[in-house]
């Protein structure tokens, strides 16, 4: 009775979803957040060096989350994880991508 509790969750999840087309997206780490962490390492009794240090760590982390993390819809992975067919179709249209012509939607 769970399973198809948790399938009719997610049917409504994906239908009522914000995010429209958007199941996976890079993290945007903004300058806003690092302004933030930032003025939260002030209030810390860290040496200046580690605080630098970690000021870099941060800098190094946005720049490589724009192009290695993804933010992906909860409904999304849960089907991913749940379904190897679909996450196999899925790694087949990567590979693929560019090869064949799309079909117009």
């Amino acid at each position: 009775m769970g399973d198809i509790l948790d399938e009719v969750t997610s049917l409504i999840r994906c239908k009522e979803c914000p995010w429209y087309k958007n199941c996976v997206t890079p993290v945007q780490v903004s300058v806003e957040d690092i302004a933030q962490f930032r003025i939260a390492m002030q209030g810390t009794n860290l040496p200046e060096q580690t605080r630098s240090e970690l000021d870099q760590i941060m800098e190094s982390m946005a720049a490589m989350s724009q192009e290695m993390i993804l933010q992906s819809c909860p409904v999304f992975t849960q089907r991913l994880k749940g379904g190897p067919r679909l996450a196999q179709q899925v790694k087949r249209m990567m590979q693929n991508w560019g090869n064949e012509a799309e079909p117009d939607e």
